[in-house]
């Protein structure tokens, strides 16, 4: 399916996070996260990467983008 461009980037107190939100069907959306410390190699082997569940169901692109960054919040405050 399609992916919505870029990855978007959002720094939090000592993470960054970066989303990429892609069209999982014609009605539903998924996304993947990268968590890293500011100022690394977001594509480093200690990257933390993950995607959304199948079972999460998003019905637009700004949805799944708006999970996939509080996904990453959370994960950035359980690495700080």
């Amino acid at each position: 399916m399609t992916e919505l461009g870029e990855w978007k980037k959002k720094v939090y107190e000592t993470h960054e996070v970066q989303v990429l939100v892609r069209q999982r069907s014609q009605t539903e959306w998924e996304y993947t996260v990268r968590v890293c410390r500011p100022k690394t190699n977001i594509r480093a082997a200690g990257t933390l990467l993950e995607k959304s569940l199948i079972t999460d169901h998003f019905k637009s692109a700004q949805a799944a983008e708006v999970a996939g960054f509080a996904h990453g919040e959370r994960l950035a405050k359980q690495l700080a």
